[in-house]
């Protein structure tokens, strides 16, 4: 093989190979692979990244390499496999019922190299994307900084409502975004989708996002109820 270890391990996959382009785009599965240290050396090199975390024992890398020189990474969490990063800032219901389809992507990294556009760009994308449908995702879940948000739109991503928080990392304004495997939504992947057996309507996605507002509603209501209950006698001068 032309990047990554000497001897493959099993999970290896060369997902492109552009001898023209001299650009290649593999993936490996954990950390005891050759891939993963050369991932770890383009993450250390943007400025004050961490170039390690505890998700990457259980997550898919990916590497871009052009002339056999990585200068492009992203991981890929399958929930199934773990924890994935930043959980909290995802619906609860999403997470339970989409649990064995949904993988969440981060530590998005492409250096500048003579290969640098978005045509690079989008290969790399498509290649994660068509690589988790083969082992059965058909959602992911990401989170942004809010100046990023429509960057991600433009691929195709739905930000999900009220999801704003502070990155517990990073301290930056962050937020949610989704897409599922729906051949009906604009994206960089549509054409992906389209012959799938068993695409993900982002609807169905959405009505779970809206019964989960619903009942959070719901449960603030009864809650102003029952605080409105107990203090009305008190407001009203009752027996101390």
């Amino acid at each position: 093989m032309r990047n990554g270890s000497q001897v493959a391990s099993p999970s290896f996959r060369l997902l492109l190979d552009d001898p023209e382009d001299g650009l290649s785009i593999q993936r490996d599965f954990g950390t005891e692979n050759r891939l993963y240290e050369q991932i770890c050396s383009v993450r250390f090199g943007v400025e004050g990244e961490q170039a390690a975390f505890d998700f990457d024992r259980y997550s898919y890398h990916y590497g871009l390499f052009v002339d056999d020189q990585p200068v492009g990474t992203m991981t890929a969490t399958r929930l199934s496999d773990g924890e994935i990063d930043c959980a909290h800032a995802y619906p609860p219901d999403v997470m339970r019922v989409f649990h064995d389809e949904i993988y969440s992507t981060c530590k998005f990294r492409i250096q500048r190299s003579r290969c640098s556009s978005m045509r690079t760009l989008r290969a790399m994308v498509r290649a994660v994307w068509q690589d988790q449908l083969t082992l059965g995702s058909r959602l992911v879940l990401i989170n942004a900084e809010q100046n990023l948000v429509p960057f991600y739109r433009r691929m195709g991503f739905h930000l999900i409502a009220g999801s704003d928080f502070v990155h517990p990392v990073l301290g930056t304004q962050s937020v949610a975004l989704m897409m599922s495997a729906d051949p009906t939504r604009r994206s960089f992947f549509t054409d992906q989708f389209e012959n799938l057996c068993d695409p993900l309507w982002l609807d169905i996605v959405l009505q779970q996002c809206d019964s989960e507002e619903n009942d959070r509603l719901g449960s603030n209501r009864e809650q102003a109820f029952s605080v409105e209950a107990v203090e009305t006698p008190r407001s009203h001068g009752g027996i101390q």
